[in-house]
């Protein structure tokens, strides 16, 4: 576990151990406690090769002391598990693709700088940025943070307030958003992405996402849905263009508002549509739209070839279903 105090205006000093005096120590202890019986050639040879073992196991873990490369430039040592909570932020915080092993979090303040503190908190593969304000001015100063992460490594990051937005990851991501928009951009893998209040959006989104907002707009493109995927919004819009893969099921929920889907071309899906209360509108003639005595219901396929699943439900929304481009 270590900690350290943020920002441009404070001196760090790092705590670094040599690999080699670390293999005599545990080299030296070890062989404090072999037996006579065991000090023979072949079993020598055997401790030797467990000695190697546990020196490579303690030289490859992660550093847990965070280093300072630049003013306001935090370095935390990691492995392929990834936490990150920023408390009481209220900035923007842009996660991106960085080096392996480590997680990098810069700072960029704004307004009445000397006012910020910012406190920075790790326990394992779990880092918390805690950032306090004098006087409370939150409407004039705030800290802005950009956080590179391994590419490949599984983050889940969260967010009190402000845009929360990841770009080039490959591996799975989680989002959440307390008070805010989310962005994500470029990323592949499984992505979950969760805000109270504040748009959800996806730009060449490739993976099986799960998105819900419960007050805002969810708006996709050029994005490719596989698994089972979940984008619901209890009131807003959901405005989707992309496609579904062949054998995934991607469903779309709405509480209270309009879900437009428009489907890439060469697109091949099994359509089922239901409203209570609101109307569904279809470009594809072999959708087709009746009433019953539950609202309107819409089924149908769509393309050619092996089909994925779409699964649309509002209550007192509209549907439609648009050919794209």
């Amino acid at each position: 576990m270590s900690t350290g105090e943020g920002g441009p205006d404070e001196s760090r000093k790092d705590a670094t151990n040599g690999a080699e005096p670390r293999i005599s120590r545990v080299a030296s202890r070890i062989e404090a406690h072999i037996p006579p019986a065991w000090r023979r050639p072949r079993r020598l040879l055997i401790l030797a090769a467990l000695v190697v073992v546990i020196v490579l196991v303690i030289i490859t873990r992660p550093a847990t002391t965070p280093s300072h490369p630049a003013p306001g430039t935090t370095v935390f040592g990691v492995g392929n598990q990834v936490m990150l909570r920023f408390v009481h932020s209220a900035g923007s915080v842009h996660v991106s693709a960085g080096p392996a092993g480590q997680v990098r979090i810069t700072e960029h303040r704004n307004g009445i700088t000397s006012a910020i503190h910012t406190h920075y908190r790790q326990q394992g593969n779990v880092i918390t940025v805690t950032v306090s304000i004098e006087n409370g001015l939150y409407t004039a100063t705030w800290v802005d943070f950009n956080v590179a992460v391994p590419q490949d490594a599984s983050a889940n990051v969260a967010v009190a307030a402000g845009t929360l937005d990841a770009t080039g990851l490959d591996g799975n991501v989680a989002l959440h958003d307390s008070n805010g928009s989310i962005w994500a951009n470029n990323v592949r893998g499984a992505i979950a992405m969760q805000t109270t209040s504040g748009s959800i959006n996806t730009d060449r989104v490739n993976g099986q996402v799960s998105a819900s907002t419960d007050n805002g707009t969810i708006t996709s493109t050029a994005t490719h849905l596989n698994g089972r995927s979940l984008v619901q919004a209890r009131s807003g819009t959901i405005n989707f263009h992309g496609s579904v893969d062949p054998g995934s099921h991607a469903t779309f929920r709405n509480t209270n508002g309009a879900t437009g889907i428009t489907l890439a071309r060469g697109s091949s899906v099994l359509v089922s549509a239901r409203t209570p209360l609101g109307s569904i509108n279809s470009q594809f003639p072999s959708v087709h739209v009746v009433d019953n005595s539950n609202g309107r219901v819409a089924d149908g396929r769509v393309g050619q070839g092996a089909p994925g699943r779409l699964s649309i439900e509002t209550k007192g929304g509209s549907i439609a279903l648009n050919h794209g481009g």
